[in-house]
């Protein structure tokens, strides 16, 4: 089960916010939003590579390295 980084959570909120007119969509909004994407895709890749190492760790999984 993949659970939703904060930054994700917040930028989804910012954006039902921002379609509902509940805070205006300027730049100021469109600036911390592509934060919270960049904050996003590095908590991902962060969580990526944790996957990795728990399946390298694991002494029951062989991982499967991509041929050359």
């Amino acid at each position: 089960m993949s659970k939703k980084s904060l930054p994700l959570t917040l930028y989804q909120t910012l954006e039902h916010h921002a379609r509902d007119s509940d805070i205006e969509d300027n730049e100021e909004l469109k600036d911390i939003m592509e934060k919270l994407e960049a904050l996003n895709q590095k908590v991902e890749a962060f969580k990526q590579r944790a996957r990795e190492k728990r399946i390298e760790k694991s002494s029951n999984v062989i991982p499967l390295k991509p041929k050359k």
